[in-house]
Order: C-alpha cells, then sequence, then structure tokens
C-alpha cells in the first residue's frame, strides 16, 4: 500500500492519470480563444447584442463553470478518506457557489446592460476571479483557506458595484484600449 495520493496515481492508466492535465490544457486553450474573440470585434470596429450575449456565454464557460468544477475536483482529490465532513462539505460549497455567482453575475450584466457593452464591470469579472481561482487551485488545493477564498471571489462577482473597464490599468473607451497614463512621449 502507498503513502502518497502521487504513487497511488501511477498505478491507474497513463490516459485516466492525464486526464485533469487534458481538462486544464483545453481550458487555457478556450481562454486563449475567449480573448482572441473579444479583441478582434474591437479591432474590427464592429459590435451586436447577439455578439455581446455569446461573448458572456464564453465567459460563463470558461472563467465560471470550468473553473468552479476544477476547483472543486482539486480539492475533494485531496481528501484522504471518503465520506461527508468540513473538508469535503467547503470545497463543495465554494465551488457551486463560484459556479451560481459566475452564472448570476453574467446574467446581471446582459440584462443590465441590454447586451451591450459597457465601459464597467457590475462586480468583479469572472475572468479576473478566475485568475485567482485556478492557480490556487493547483498550487494549494488543499489549503483550508482555500475555499474561503473563493467564497469571497464569488461574492465579490455579484456585489452591486460599478468597476471600471481596465481596472485602473488601462483606459478603455468605446473605440480604443490605451494604457492609463496615456501615449509615451518620444
Amino acid at each position: 500500500m502507498s503513502t502518497s495520493n502521487e504513487d497511488e496515481s501511477t498505478d491507474k492508466p497513463f490516459l485516466t492519470r492525464n486526464i485533469p492535465n487534458a481538462i486544464t490544457c483545453v481550458t487555457v486553450a478556450c481562454g486563449f480563444i475567449q480573448m482572441v474573440s473579444t479583441a478582434i470585434p474591437g479591432k474590427l470596429q464592429v459590435k451586436s447584442k447577439f455578439g455581446a450575449a455569446f461573448d458572456q456565454l464564453a465567459d460563463l464557460t470558461c472563467f465560471g463553470i470550468g473553473p468552479g468544477i476544477f476547483f472543486t475536483r482539486q480539492a475533494l482529490s485531496q481528501q484522504d478518506r471518503p465520506g461527508v465532513s468540513f473538508g469535503t462539505v467547503m470545497p463543495l460549497l465554494a465551488g457551486y457557489a463560484y459556479v451560481v455567482c459566475s452564472t448570476y453575475r453574467i446574467a446581471r450584466e446582459l440584462i443590465v446592460h441590454d447586451g451591450n457593452r459597457p465601459l464597467y464591470f457590475v462586480g468583479i469579472p469572472t475572468n479576473l476571479a478566475c485568475v485567482f481561482v485556478v492557480p490556487c487551485a493547483c498550487a494549494i488545493p488543499s489549503n483550508p483557506i482555500l475555499p474561503i477564498l473563493v467564497l469571497a471571489l464569488s461574492s465579490l462577482m455579484v456585489m452591486p458595484v460599478h468597476i471600471p473597464k481596465g481596472l485602473g490599468v488601462f483606459k478603455v473607451t468605446d473605440t480604443e484600449v490605451t494604457g492609463a497614463c496615456g501615449k509615451r512621449a518620444d
């Protein structure tokens, strides 16, 4: 009998052991494709309500549902023994809250902005929350603070506060995105 989870996983077939890695790769690829698909309409200066709603659906899939499931799976895979305990309920609750809050946030944005792309977010965007959830789920999946972080990020996604797009780093207008400091002097 082995003493660590890694030793036990080598007994499983190669394909089975690498399914989580494949899912991560697909998630990263989808995130990249989603970023490109958002940038292209801006460069072409075209927009539509359908395009905005479709982009929000892609955000929900890549940055809401996927990371919520990934976090939950990572956290539960670190459990020593099966069964219901505080250590299993918290990741389940946090992962579910993340998915629900992502869905609520994006649905609210579609309704509040009537399918248009405004210059502000209502609550933190799902892709910003994802930047913290996925790396933490990879690096520290068994940390007992991680479900609390995920719950906090979930609540920040649904808070009714206007946050400017660009987050103070970029200046976002209807036609362009520039650095917050403006253009460099030559």
